[in-house]
């Protein structure tokens, strides 16, 4: 893995020329156009309103110039936002064949995990890759000391989306599992990107909003979220964004995917609650995107109103696209936890749902080791 400091000017000055070429190329980073989208059952839904789909609540986004220049004055400024070392990586302990009496997860970084059930296989947003956007400079992934997730599976049964944002549905850990995966599980719209990569349409659901479908065993309700969608302007806010409360045979449990804190946590936890464990957003955040992704407290907060048992924070770990320190996210999230819910595996790491032994502070010794730049210097 490349350890050099990201070069935030230089990529940012190079974006719009790259993007346009992308563009003019018909890249298929892009996914489907819109009208490929417009052309199925996306207006049907409660949320789709005046054009394109909209939050519960009124959800405002500061993008204007001024504040695009402040987030690349901080990005300038800030301090620790990568490692300066490898980090570890857990030992592969998955089975060739998943057991059968017992619910599995595993988190690869960022929002991806899989989950074993039933004897089955089930990967969450899988975001394998190196870059979180169609255009390198921008989101590169941390270093890793063996990093080779991709070599832990076999068949897959089942690929959930929560939303088409590219650090959550990524292309190109997309190509390199398609031919291995049997089902996807999308939000409304987002199946239109997966058949305009190749994926036949017999392998694709795509639900709305308090809709469930049964899959691999497991019960899936697709719950609102707090967010946005969209992979470039022509599709902003086109396809739906959504969290999954899932049932398997042996536990409760909800993925959020992307969500700022908002009432439909409570709702949720009202109508599908509660859950032996819950994975919320919990990084990546910023004063401008409040409402869009959450602080680490709120996540604890969201969980509280789901009413959940164990907390799995994601969106952290694999990627800096924000600019606060890169262990952040899981120092706020464990001094606010009162209740000791928190689960802090290791990237790589497989554990048991009903574990209460996963709570290791493994990124407190990373932070105090020499960093490699130290080393150069010495």
């Amino acid at each position: 893995m490349n350890l050099k400091r990201p070069h935030w000017l230089a990529g940012l000055a190079m974006l719009p020329l790259l993007y346009a070429v992308r563009k003019l190329r018909n890249d298929p980073q892009f996914g489907a156009k819109p009208s490929a989208i417009l052309a199925r059952n996306v207006r049907s839904s409660s949320g789709w309103r005046r054009g394109s789909f909209r939050n519960l609540e009124r959800t405002p986004i500061q993008e204007d110039l001024g504040s695009l220049l402040g987030d690349l004055y901080g990005y300038l400024k800030s301090k620790h936002t990568q490692p300066t070392v490898p980090l570890p990586v857990a030992p592969n302990k998955a089975s060739a064949f998943p057991e059968v009496d017992q619910d599995h997860l595993t988190w690869y970084g960022h929002s991806t995990v899989r989950l074993e059930t039933g004897g089955k296989t089930i990967l969450f947003d899988p975001m394998l890759g190196d870059w979180v956007a169609p255009i390198p400079f921008l989101g590169h992934r941390f270093p890793y000391e063996n990093y080779q997730p991709l070599e832990d599976f076999g068949e897959i049964d089942l690929i959930v989306y929560s939303h088409d944002h590219y650090d959550h549905l990524d292309f190109d850990t997309l190509m390199a599992l398609k031919d291995r995966t049997r089902a996807f599980l999308v939000p409304l719209g987002v199946g239109a990107h997966l058949r305009a990569w190749g994926i036949s349409e017999e392998k694709i659901t795509e639900i709305d909003w308090w809709e469930s479908v049964e899959l691999t065993g497991c019960r899936f309700t697709a719950t609102p979220a707090r967010h946005f969608s969209g992979r470039s302007p022509a599709t902003r806010n086109k396809t739906l964004w959504c969290g999954y409360a899932i049932d398997t045979r042996y536990h409760r449990l909800y993925f959020g995917g992307d969500s700022g804190y908002g009432s439909h946590f409570r709702t949720i936890g009202q109508r599908l609650g509660k859950f032996d464990l819950t994975m919320l957003d919990s990084g990546q955040y910023h004063a401008r995107w409040k409402n869009i992704h959450m602080q680490p407290e709120e996540a604890l907060r969201a969980h509280q109103d789901l009413g959940g048992r164990a907390l799995l924070p994601i969106h952290w770990g694999a990627f800096s696209l924000s600019n606060h320190p890169w262990f952040d996210p899981a120092e706020r999230i464990i001094k606010a936890d009162q209740d000791e819910c928190v689960l802090s595996p290791m990237v790589g790491q497989r554990f048991a749902v009903n574990a209460e032994d996963c709570k290791s502070r493994w990124w407190q010794e990373v932070v105090q080791r020499p960093s490699i730049y130290d080393a150069a210097k010495a």
